[in-house]
């Protein structure tokens, strides 16, 4: 069978891609709901109970709202009440009391003071407590509803994979495939081979990471967390006082004292931690091209406008100046193609020939495509570097959605729900990734292209590598890694120790910032012509790390992976039984469902 190339990304994502992706989508749903025995018109029912339980709850809710706020009203009638009685003559004076009480004599106000006092304690507060009673007993009920629902969905819930939408991209998208796992051998692929040096990853932590080939080519997305120095302003004040000599309304000197609040503030630094998105991509065509371009607002701009056509004339100019420019070490020479060039603007292309061989016709037509879409993808929202062999994409619409396909995000007790939810994200996630690869996917001779590992079909042994380290690391939480003294994020890196019989022992190290209060003063004027030191608080966060160890098992196979406690090494039997249920055939692995299984054990 001739597997086709993808050459048009966006008309082919627009026409074909995007229903056959949501048909299969649903297909598969239907199919995993038809495998678990769920009966759906059980969990209709049962649902429809939940929700008109919940809009009773909610009616109950409402009237205990309103009683609740007749009992405030009448308590301060009660208290305005009562003052009046005890305390109007103090507040009001004794003409306005006596005034106010020829049209309110006293016996009448109290008649009416105790009839509010009857309302309050004999129906408002008893309705109250019995409102309250039912909607605790309601949400009981609601609660008990619930759970019987998540009983009945379990046999779905279950079967969600961490492989799902993988497996549904790779039957929609030819050419695209993804692997179980981003092992060793494929960083070691992209970094001796291809040329990645790794460095950017130092000073960053992985929270998740997916790799897979696109025409035996591989490319890695990652989620990232970041960690960079930023600046909080910190604020004190002091008060100071002094005397002044004035003149009084008597024409006599006097002294005054004067009050004033001095403020000052200073900036410091603060770790700031935050999360990023990138694809890494290996690929032979054009080995010694260097580029790099960012997003033009061009390219989103109204083309009619006036505005965007002076704009377009004025960047062409610089371009033309630039090209002919000779005194730089830029070989820059503009294409035919005037709008691929205003719009892509690589101009820091070290290689004309090799950049021309990459971006033929057909590729600059799809990558302005790309660009100037408006109502299919994205649009001109990514950045894209090409370092030789390696190309690095910056897409800033991954930034909205998480990289993760953990199966609790399919979790739920309404299959109606449950249906649209997995529906909607498996959409979402698809288009996100899609257009992410979109501008390798409109170079030709990026598929056209293959490398060496698969023209001679060597095979990539899976062990895995230390991105999938630091992602179990921070699926189980920074907090059993972080220092005693942190106050701060952390940044977690692993390292190998030793791997004996499929077990591997890995060091944990948790980067943090322990913070130690310090005081500074500023030097402020006041009102008084002199000087003052304002103290300032503020926090020095002074570096701190610990390391743990935590155990990986990978299976003979090399397709599962799973962290546990070292404390738990002596359960080899519970081990062996916990893989032997996995089964051992390739297909029926999955190291994201083994970490889940486990972690949630």
């Amino acid at each position: 069978m001739i597997v086709e190339d993808v050459y048009e990304p966006l008309a082919r994502y627009r026409d074909e891609f995007r229903e056959k992706f949501s048909r299969l989508t649903a297909q598969t749903f239907q199919e995993l709901l038809e495998k678990s025995g769920v009966d759906e018109e059980a969990n209709i029912k049962l649902t429809s109970e939940i929700r008109s339980l919940e809009n009773s709850a909610k009616q109950i809710q409402d009237k205990k709202s309103r009683t609740g706020c007749l009992i405030w009203c009448v308590v301060l009638l009660l208290l305005a009440g009562a003052g009046w009685l005890f305390f109007g003559t103090e507040l009001f004076g004794e003409e306005t009391v006596a005034e106010l009480s020829e049209s309110l004599p006293p016996p009448v106000l109290f008649t009416g003071l105790a009839g509010l006092a009857a309302l309050l304690f004999f129906r408002l507060i008893p309705a109250s407590k019995r409102l309250a009673q039912q909607l605790q007993e309601m949400q009981r009920r609601i609660a008990g509803k619930k759970e019987e629902a998540y009983r009945q969905l379990e046999p779905l819930n279950r079967l969600y994979d961490w492989d799902m939408t993988a497996k549904l991209i790779e039957q929609t998208v030819p050419r695209i495939h993804f692997d179980a796992f981003f092992s060793q051998n494929r960083l070691r692929e992209m970094c001796e081979y291809f040329g990645w040096d790794g460095t950017y990853n130092e000073d960053k932590s992985v929270l998740f990471s997916q790799s897979g080939e696109i025409n035996g080519n591989p490319f890695l997305f990652g989620e990232l967390k970041t960690q960079r120095w930023g600046t909080k302003t910190y604020t004190g004040s002091k008060q100071i006082s002094w005397w002044e000599t004035v003149r009084g309304p008597d024409g006599k000197m006097r002294k005054e004292i004067r009050t004033q609040v001095l403020t000052a503030s200073i900036e410091k630094p603060i770790p700031v931690f935050g999360q990023e998105k990138i694809l890494i991509y290996g690929n032979d065509a054009a080995p010694n091209l260097v580029f790099s371009r960012k997003p033009s607002s061009l390219s989103a701009a109204n083309e009619n406008s006036f505005i965007t056509s002076f704009k377009k004339k004025q960047e062409l100019k610089k371009l033309e100046k630039l090209a002919r420019d000779l005194t730089d070490d830029l070989p820059y020479t503009m294409m035919a193609n005037r709008e691929f060039e205003l719009l892509f603007h690589a101009t820091d292309r070290n290689d004309e020939v090799a950049f021309r061989l990459l971006f033929t016709a057909l590729a600059q037509q799809q990558m302005l495509m790309l660009l100037k879409d408006k109502s299919v993808g994205y649009g001109d929202d990514f950045s894209f570097l090409k370092q030789k062999r390696i190309n690095v994409i910056f897409p800033r619409h991954l930034s909205d959605i998480s990289l993760n396909t953990d199966p609790k995000l399919f979790y739920d007790y309404d299959l109606k729900r449950a249906r649209a939810n997995f529906q909607t994200f498996n959409e979402v996630y698809f288009k996100s990734v899609y257009f992410a690869l979109a501008p390798l996917l409109a170079i030709p001779l990026y598929q056209q292209t293959k490398s060496v590992r698969t023209i001679y079909g060597e095979t990539l042994l899976h062990q895995a590598s230390y991105w999938e380290h630091e992602a179990i690391a921070n699926f189980r939480g920074i907090q059993q890694f972080r220092h005693p003294a942190c106050v701060t994020d952390c940044i977690l890196k692993t390292n190998v120790k030793k791997r004996l019989d499929g077990i591997s022992s890995v060091d944990v190290t948790a980067y943090g910032y322990r913070g130690e209060k310090r005081i500074h003063y500023e030097s402020v004027y006041g009102g008084d012509g002199k000087s003052h030191d304002v103290p300032i608080e503020w926090i020095e966060y002074l570096p701190v790390q610990a390391t743990s160890e935590m155990m990986v098992r990978e299976e003979a196979e090399g397709t599962t992976l799973q962290s546990f406690e070292e404390s738990k090494i002596s359960q080899a039997e519970a081990w062996q039984n916990f893989f032997r249920s996995l089964g051992t055939a390739p297909e029926q692995l999955s190291y994201r469902r083994a970490i889940l299984s486990w972690l949630n054990r």
